[in-house]
């Protein structure tokens, strides 16, 4: 009979009060359940749904729960909740032993491992981690200036299932680290060589030869390199999608190497490699149509005749950065503008020609996507840019600094009708009379700035 009774949807307890089926259930439960040692949620939860738990939290949190009991040290340390370790945190301050260690725990279960700015990580420390983590696809080594050639020859020899490599300032490394990389690694898709001074076009001719998923490819700064670093590889950068080569020897030899093969490239960064002209642009608008973008910052030998070709040819454009073009006008931005309706962001701070008819086209063709304008030092924008631009209704930044001929007033204005669009923008203040300031003569003078 009492066990009936448990199941009707109300009962009596002994003092007479009410209490719901809910209430009931969880209170048997909890009686059922002795609290022993503190061990109520492991004699509750299974193993099982525990260590799943586990799974959801980050480095410093399994390492305190670790330290809780010896079933949640068993469980915390276990490897499958070792996938992922990022240990930025901690910066150059990681020892030799924790790596040692989260190699031996984590073992082939380790997918992801990111050392960035772990400076006194050197290549004993990473060998053993090598043959241990067989199974890693993501590693990165971002100013780890201490690893060398030597951990480059044992991932080659080691992780042949890497995908991601980043060897951004590990200044150290040579030719060889590519070769072993390109005779290991063959299922490699992105690889980060930037400010690596002692590679040269020869490693990066093997890499390109012998990995045949590579798609992302980031060396800039690398002063090893010359202009002829895709000769004879054209055929290899078919499957290139992504290329930074910013600050590097490039010429239009270069870009007419690239433009041969990289027929699916995707986005370009070129800044501050003012040696090409029209003829890399031509070129680019010949062999590479699937640009979606184009860095090309401080290019300055550049004008409206090679942007036109580009243009006209490179419709699928979203992202152009052409600050510091300084020879190309209006016809450039209207050309682009009429040719190219995803652009979503333009730089254009620097470029000293450009009047409000660049605006204009912008606004004409690219209202409804528009979403950051950088003008900074355009010195023939007036107020009428601003008119324009409330009405594109994605626009989320504004870049307007040293725009002599745009007025307080009118970036107030702007900012009132558009109070979710960030604009940037200064003006020097009055300089007061020298008696306005503390009433008397010869007081201190403000020389504050104005910020919008």
């Amino acid at each position: 009979m009492e066990v009936a009774s448990t199941s009707t949807s109300r009962r009596k307890r002994p003092s007479g009060q009410m209490i719901s089926a809910k209430q009931n259930q969880s209170y048997l439960i909890t009686s059922l359940t002795p609290y022993e040692d503190g061990s109520l949620i492991n004699k509750t939860l299974p193993k099982e749904l525990i260590l799943r738990i586990f799974s959801y939290l980050d480095i410093i949190s399994l390492c305190r729960s670790a330290q809780t009991c010896r079933l949640w040290s068993q469980l915390a340390l276990d490897g499958s909740n070792w996938q992922s370790i990022d240990l930025f945190t901690f910066q150059k301050h990681i020892k030799h032993n924790v790596l040692d260690s989260i190699a031996r725990r984590c073992g082939g279960f380790l997918k992801e491992l990111s050392l960035k700015g772990c400076e006194n990580i050197h290549d004993s420390a990473l060998r053993s981690f090598t043959a241990k983590c067989a199974n890693i696809e993501y590693l990165s080594l971002h100013k780890c200036k201490r690893v060398t050639d030597t951990t480059c020859d044992n991932l080659g020899r080691h992780c042949h299932k890497l995908l991601t490599i980043n060897l951004d300032n590990c200044t150290a490394i040579t030719d060889r680290s590519l070769r072993s990389i390109a005779d290991g690694c063959r299922m490699l898709e992105t690889l980060n060589i930037s400010w690596c001074d002692n590679v040269t076009d020869r490693g990066i001719q093997l890499l390109l030869q012998s990995c045949p998923l590579l798609n992302t490819l980031i060396m800039r700064g690398c002063d090893g390199l010359t202009e002829r670093v895709f000769e004879g590889v054209e055929s290899s950068l078919k499957e290139l999608r992504v290329l930074n080569m910013q600050q590097c020897y490039v010429t239009d030899i270069t870009i007419g190497c690239l433009s041969e093969g990289a027929v699916n490239l995707q986005s370009l960064n070129l800044a501050n490699c003012n040696l090409i002209s029209d003829h890399s642009l031509q070129a680019l608008a010949r062999g590479c149509r699937q640009l979606v973008t184009l860095e090309l910052a401080s290019c300055s030998a550049l004008s409206d005749s090679g942007f036109t070709h580009l243009g006209r040819a490179c419709t699928k454009l979203e992202r152009i950065d052409l600050e510091d073009c300084t020879n190309i006008t209006d016809s450039t931005v209207i050309c682009f503008s009429m040719n190219c309706p995803k652009i979503a962001n333009l730089g254009l701070s620097h470029c000293e020609q450009l009047t409000d008819a660049s605006i204009t086209a912008l606004v004409a063709n690219q209202r409804e996507i528009l979403e950051v304008l950088e003008l900074d030092n355009c010195p023939n924008i007036t107020d009428g840019c601003l008119s324009q631009l409330k009405v594109c209704p994605k626009l989320r930044r504004l870049d307007l600094y040293d725009c002599q001929n745009v007025s307080k007033d009118a970036v107030c204005r702007f900012r009132a009708q558009r109070p979710g669009v960030e604009v940037h923008a200064y003006f020097a203040p009055q300089t007061p009379p020298a008696t306005a300031v503390h009433g008397r003569p010869g007081g201190p003078i403000c020389r504050c700035c104005s910020i919008l």
